[in-house]
């Protein structure tokens, strides 16, 4: 965003804003910016939906917030006469499975156990290739580290993909965390012991492929898109210097499900999270199952 300048003089944070001088908030919501605070204040700090002066609230004089621009309102409403139009379908642990959805339709998954993280992606059709869901561009678009009901999802030309309408778990996401892979766990367990380990990005291709959508030839020479994570707990500590991975949300429960609007053709894939080495991912005992269901207007 253009125009954003900081300084401090006389214990006063000035910001320049549209070429205006106004004196701000020690928050200043604006929109996926990166802000360094100039000349004196020494601490950059990087966030998603705001941007921090690093001076004190005392040291701010006659503070005023500026607000980012709000996005129109959309309808998130459910429709009541919802009907199923496949099988309740099973993600086995550890494993993934990749689904073709239509505009218009309606995508339910569950957190069969509870304690389960999925990776979820996007992509657009005709060309997979061409248009993925992207957590960046969503940043941009929903303001949040973690979307909320009513938000959506958007890919990397920054069109809409899937919006969130309903969420009975308590609303532990993380859209920050990349995809386990092989060489998560070469660095774990070994070269040797990570061949013969699931994980998502595997899961990511080989569910795509299953269904005729192969992303690359070659995935190992392949940048992956950071997933949506489901059911995931990633906090930011230190006054969101720092992330923490942190056990499944203590209110998470057996049954918990994420229902998506399908707002363009796409395909949708799911992988029911390998991580095995420490529960802090999946809990104790997991990977487990997880299931999906496509709906539509009846």
């Amino acid at each position: 965003m253009k125009g954003f300048v900081c300084s401090h003089s006389s214990g006063r944070c000035n910001t320049t804003v549209a070429g205006r001088n106004r004196p701000v908030s020690s928050r200043l919501l604006a929109r996926s910016i990166h802000h360094q605070c100039m000349p004196k204040c020494k601490s950059p700090v990087n966030t998603v939906r705001s941007v921090t002066c690093m001076a004190l609230p005392s040291q701010v004089d006659g503070a005023a917030t500026v607000t980012a621009p709000r996005r129109p309102s959309k309808d998130i409403s459910v429709p009541a006469n919802l009907a199923p139009v496949s099988d309740l379908m099973k993600v086995p642990g550890g494993k993934g499975r990749a689904v073709e959805l239509k505009a218009g339709q309606y995508f339910k998954i569950t957190n069969t156990h509870g304690e389960q993280a999925v990776d979820f992606f996007g992509f657009g059709l005709p060309d997979v290739k061409k248009e993925v869901m992207s957590m960046h561009h969503s940043h941009d678009e929903t303001h949040r580290l973690i979307p909320q009901v009513g938000d959506s999802m958007v890919t990397n030309l920054r069109r809409p993909i899937f919006t969130l309408l309903e969420d009975t778990g308590p609303g532990v996401h993380d859209t920050t965390v990349a995809a386990c892979d092989q060489y998560l766990y070469q660095q774990q367990i070994g070269v040797e012991a990570a061949k013969e380990h699931d994980s998502c990005i595997n899961n990511l291709h080989t569910s795509l492929t299953a269904i005729g959508h192969p992303l690359t030839d070659d995935p190992d020479n392949y940048l992956p898109p950071s997933p949506f994570n489901l059911w995931m707990a990633v906090s930011l500590k230190n006054e969101g210097s720092q992330l923490s991975w942190d056990p499944p949300a203590k209110d998470q429960k057996p049954g918990d499900y994420v229902l998506f609007r399908v707002e363009i053709d796409c395909v949708a894939v799911m992988s029911a999270c390998p991580h095995d080495l420490a529960p802090y991912i999946n809990g104790e005992g997991g990977p487990r199952d997880v299931h999906y269901q496509i709906y539509e207007t009846a």
